[in-house]
């Protein structure tokens, strides 16, 4: 092969790169789905649709039913054990994580990064409807009632830029991590860039990336 037709080669296939990553960047995307955690088994389902619905894909996401032993009962575990172990460890791993969030969300000024992050996403979103309900119950009530009162500070002005109904309930009798999303949405990628750029850029959000890695090791 000659060397114009090397570069030839070379500028055909940057052409054709170009013009896939404008498509991704520049069509909008249309979700719509839901998410819950706690409760039964945590569960996802998301309709994921391209090119003005002319392309779309159903993703789920849930607890899957145990199949039959192939040796016999003798050998498969029992179920009133097992399901208790689960949520046991479900319930457990849930609060975990959601501590791990509250000590990012008292990092300085990432609670203020994170709403403009936010603000700048609801502006580059077309929020159709979205629906938020939440119940925390930490171990400590002093906690709790500062864990709803962070997620309040973030949700109410988001409730000026799009068509928000949140719920926050707190649960000082017992702990509990449980809620759920759902919501339809369209979404500009191109316009999604600068705010999340911003955002990951930001000191505080290394401040907190470095919290909730000490958090995870068990630091404090």
């Amino acid at each position: 092969m000659t060397l114009p037709t090397i570069l030839g080669s070379a500028l055909l296939i940057l052409l054709i790169l170009f013009i896939l990553l404008a498509l991704i960047l520049l069509v909008p995307i249309d979700l719509e789905g839901r998410v819950s955690l706690g409760g039964d088994r945590p569960k996802t389902w998301m309709r994921i649709g391209w090119l003005f619905g002319r392309l779309s894909k159903d993703v789920s996401c849930g607890s899957a039913e145990r199949e039959p032993s192939e040796k016999g009962e003798e050998q498969a575990p029992e179920k009133g054990k097992e399901e208790d172990e689960e949520d046991g460890g479900e319930a457990k791993g849930g609060l975990g994580s959601f501590r791990i969030v509250f000590e990012i969300l008292k990092t300085e000024g990432f609670l203020g990064n994170l709403a403009r992050l936010l603000s700048g996403l609801f502006r580059a979103i077309q929020v159709r409807s979205l629906k938020i309900d939440i119940k925390i119950g930490l171990p400590d009530p002093a906690e709790t009632a500062e864990a709803v009162g962070l997620l309040w500070a973030v949700l109410i002005p988001l409730e000026a830029l799009a068509p928000l109904r949140a719920r926050i309930e707190a649960s000082f009798s017992e702990e509990a991590l449980e809620g759920s999303a759902e919501g339809r949405l369209r979404i500009m990628p191109i316009e999604i860039v600068p705010p999340l750029a911003r955002f990951l850029l930001a000191p505080s959000s290394w401040r907190a990336g470095w919290r909730a890695i000490r958090a995870r090791r068990g630091k404090r």
